[in-house]
């Protein structure tokens, strides 16, 4: 597949208008976020243009919190500015180029693909695989979100795309996770959350088990990491074991192989098969400076 190049310069105002009304504010649940982006409408979707045209964005500033459901796990959410200009890397760089080298069972975050398509897929193998026995690998990435190598994923951006801005933008997307108040912010909100558990009126046991899994929580180790909750951050991780699929698909010959995200599973009747495959990945995932749990 030959790299793309010329995407940069070929953001236009209308695409700024279409992915805010299309995506931007149909989604964003903060009401208010979007009355004071539209107080001032055309400033700010000028300014949009503008940071395009300068090219100088800086990756974004989030705001940063901790929310419980269904488990403790950071969020880092954007203000509608930075938010709109992630979407529009996502759509119109991202999404037209990566969809298309992914494999079909690489279910996450994708049009048409998710859960309930992930599901369709295991009845479709179960019915396809003979023999009274099925036997099941489930492999799951450490910390996947937090342990994706800024580098590696560079360089398998540059082997997709040419063009030199398009890449510089998205190196400073991906390397906004490694400024200095995105972990301080993460140590105070855990830090203010272990004492607020000290307070609450629950078992001593239960107080340990939500500490145990707040000091779970893992800081940025500089050039490592996505910001959680952005949706190039999604295509990104979907993205960065894209080779691992292939290699799963086609080195070793599993016809019945689903992903979705740090999760994968592969379905045969062959227990032995499956247990190379899994020393097969864990050699391959360690290239990624990834382990399996």
């Amino acid at each position: 597949m030959k790299r793309k190049q010329n995407l940069y310069d070929n953001v236009s105002m209308q695409d700024i208008i279409n992915v805010y009304r299309k995506q931007i504010r149909v989604n964003t649940k903060n009401k208010y976020k979007i009355k004071r982006f539209e107080d001032f409408y055309s400033v700010n979707i000028s300014r949009v243009k503008k940071t395009f045209e300068m090219g100088n964005y800086n990756g974004g500033i989030y705001n940063i919190f901790l929310i419980q459901e269904p488990k403790y796990r950071i969020i880092m959410s954007q203000n509608i500015y930075d938010k709109l200009i992630n979407h529009i890397v996502a759509t119109k760089f991202l999404l037209p180029v990566l969809d298309k080298s992914l494999i079909e069972t690489n279910i996450a975050t994708r049009f048409n693909k998710g859960t309930h398509f992930g599901i369709k897929l295991i009845k479709k193998y179960l019915n396809l695989l003979k023999g009274d026995t099925v036997y099941a690998l489930k492999y799951d990435i450490s910390k996947y979100f937090y342990n994706i190598d800024h580098d590696i994923l560079m360089s398998l951006l540059k082997r997709k795309f040419k063009d030199q801005k398009v890449l510089e933008i998205l190196k400073n997307i991906i390397d906004s996770t490694n400024k200095g108040y995105v972990n301080r912010a993460i140590v105070k909100l855990k830090n203010n959350e272990l004492e607020r558990i000290d307070g609450l009126n629950i078992s001593f046991k239960e107080k340990e088990i939500k500490k145990e899994e707040i000091n779970k929580i893992p800081l940025y180790i500089n050039g490592k990491g996505l910001p959680i909750g952005n949706m190039t951050s999604q295509i990104l991780a979907v993205f960065y074991l894209n080779e691992l699929d292939h290699f799963i698909k086609e080195r070793l010959g599993c016809k019945y192989y689903i992903r979705y995200m740090d999760d994968g599973v592969i379905l045969s009747n062959d227990k032995e098969y499956l247990k190379r495959c899994l020393r097969e990945i864990e050699k391959m995932v360690e290239k990624y400076k990834l382990r399996l749990k």
